[in-house]
């Protein structure tokens, strides 16, 4: 509905305040004092102008004030120019508001958004150390009540309390680093190196995990060597977590392939499994602190539970992005980019150019 402008409504008022001046002066020029015809028009003409006059500036003052006292209360808009016209004034006071209140509405929403994330989150903190904690508690109750005179136990249930130990101290780390990732307080080293070299690496420290589960690891690599600009200690880390992701979540003899190609001045890497795949109502909170996607899986299975969270952020912190897609019974593919290094070498893996 489009809304009369206030200039309009003034001088709609003007005019009828115009047509009863002149009647009022018609009756008083046929009843008591005879005008002249110029007269009989101007001094309805003059009160009619002389109302819009007064009527368009004290409304004018009246909105500057009022609006001055809601911007300032509000303090977040520029006050009113005495210079606006009363159209101007109102149309912007009521764009003003509007965006004021869409903006209002849409942080209202990112509020509750992240209540209900952070209470989410420190539930499933919570039952992320629930476990190792009754584990632990379990085992020294069962020391405390007799267990502790047998050797046999006793060594047994206190490398079980160290394992469980272990799992605590893995996942507060992991917390304080993706923490510290998410403030910017762990700097990025940028420096060249050959990527294919560090998925060798990678490979090499996953063997056995993925041998016990009988899983392969095999690379799709067009170019070699891929020197790209990054860090090299945090991309470590990120393949860790993928390639662990994928043993630990994928199906037993599955495989994990790794892509590499060059796209302009980026090489584009993919991972991809042949593991359950994930529904696609689940994608878009894959990369959550502690969400999984199997709400009854052991939790002392698959890791943490932060370590996508750790490898969206070391991936955005080199100005990247991570995505992922997924068909259930097919496999799932993560992908993301690198920059690739200006020179191509000779340089080592640790980026020292070789003499």
């Amino acid at each position: 509905m489009r809304t009369t402008r206030p200039s309009f409504l003034i001088l709609s008022g003007s005019i009828l305040f115009y047509i009863l001046s002149f009647l009022f002066t018609l009756f008083i020029h046929v009843e008591f004092l005879t005008l002249s015809k110029a007269l009989l028009f101007f001094i309805p003409l003059v009160s009619g102008v002389f109302a819009y006059t007064i009527f368009y500036f004290i409304l004018k003052r009246f909105l500057q004030y009022r609006m001055s006292l809601i911007y300032r209360s509000i303090q977040s808009f520029e006050e009113p120019h005495s210079k606006q016209s009363i159209d101007e004034l109102v149309a912007r006071g009521e764009k003003e508001v509007k965006d004021w209140k869409q903006k209002r509405t849409q942080e209202i929403e990112k509020l509750k958004e992240q209540a209900a994330f952070r209470k989410e989150f420190l539930g499933n903190l919570a039952h992320e150390l629930k476990t190792p904690v009754f584990s632990i508690q379990g085992y020294i109750d069962s020391l405390i009540d007799g267990g502790k005179n047998d050797p046999k136990i006793l060594n047994t249930f206190l490398q079980r309390a160290s394992k469980a130990t272990d799992r605590m101290n893995l996942i507060l780390n992991d917390l304080d680093q993706l923490t510290k990732l998410e403030i910017e307080q762990i700097p990025v080293e940028y420096r060249s190196f050959d990527f294919i070299e560090l998925i060798e690496e990678a490979y090499d420290s996953m063997e056995l995990i993925a041998k016990e589960k009988q899983f392969f690891l095999r690379t799709d690599f067009r170019d070699s060597p891929c020197y790209v600009n990054a860090d090299r200690n945090k991309l470590y880390q990120v393949l860790i977590n993928l390639i662990s992701n994928s043993i630990s979540y994928g199906k037993e003899g599955g495989e994990l392939c790794i892509s590499i190609v060059q796209i302009d001045n980026t090489y584009s890497i993919e991972f991809k499994d042949n593991g359950p795949g994930i529904e696609p109502h689940h994608l878009p909170r894959l990369f959550e602190r502690f969400y999984r996607v199997e709400k009854s899986r052991n939790r002392n299975e698959g890791g943490t539970g932060l370590g996508l969270a750790i490898v969206k952020h070391i991936i955005e912190s080199h100005g990247q992005q991570i995505q992922v897609t997924s068909s259930v019974g097919v496999g799932t593919t993560f992908t993301f980019s690198l920059e690739k290094h200006k020179s191509s070498g000779p340089v080592s893996s640790r980026g020292i150019p070789l003499k």
